[in-house]
């Protein structure tokens, strides 16, 4: 009698890699085009040049790709948070260098907002635990540190770190989730890798003078 076959348990193979891996990008390369988080799975399989199926057998669903692909986008930033935090540089510094890396984060994957919140809202309970327990909470807590560490040694005014979180993620929003519909009055400047940096220089900019501590602030503590 033969053997049932255990393809689930199988080591994955070069060519089972390599179409997952086309899968990924081209699910990020459509819903950038787009703006949007919506491109179906047969879209996604066709942009990858592969076969529903296949699409399937590697994610089980377009709900297990798209969470892979937030946890690959958001794994990278985990890591460059990490190494943000155990750098020996002020608070002034680090909380610029974390501005920067957020916006061109979403600069360079407009629909992950729009991602998250889907997945977070939706009936998944695991998926959103998850993205919650590896993605929000650690942006949340590396934004909080770096506050609390340049209200303490005076750099900054005192600031809810909580409300400091949704004017920063505000400013990414609705510029990099709506490339469509302002692009009719910006053409495809939003889109660029130059308007990208400049921005985060501009929010940066605009947040860390809003934080500066000022005599009276000094005095007042």
């Amino acid at each position: 009698m033969t053997a049932p076959r255990a393809r689930a348990t199988a080591p994955a193979s070069r060519g089972d890699t390599a179409s997952r891996e086309l899968l990924l990008k081209a699910a990020d390369a459509l819903m950038t085009e787009s703006g949007s988080a919506n491109a179906s799975l047969h879209a996604i399989a066709r942009r990858a040049g592969v076969t529903a199926p296949l699409a399937t057998y590697h994610f089980g669903s377009k709900q297990g790709l798209l969470l892979a692909l937030v946890e690959r986008v958001t794994g990278r930033s985990r890591g460059q948070m990490a190494a943000l935090l155990a750098l020996d540089v002020d608070a002034r510094t680090r909380l610029r260098l974390h501005i920067t890396g957020i916006v061109r984060t979403y600069a360079r994957h407009p629909w992950l907002l729009a991602l998250l919140n889907q997945l977070l809202r939706g009936p998944d309970e695991a998926a959103a635990a998850r993205v919650k327990a590896e993605f929000v909470a650690p942006l949340i807590d590396t934004q909080r540190r770096i506050i609390e560490d340049g209200i303490a040694t005076g750099q900054f005014r005192a600031v809810d770190p909580e409300q400091l979180y949704f004017i920063i993620i505000g400013a990414c929003q609705y510029l990099f989730s709506a490339r469509a519909t302002i692009g009719a009055a910006m053409g495809d400047r939003p889109a660029q890798p130059a308007f990208a940096r400049s921005f985060a220089g501009t929010v940066a900019d605009i947040v860390m003078g809003g934080l500066n501590a000022s005599d009276r602030d000094l005095e007042r503590e």
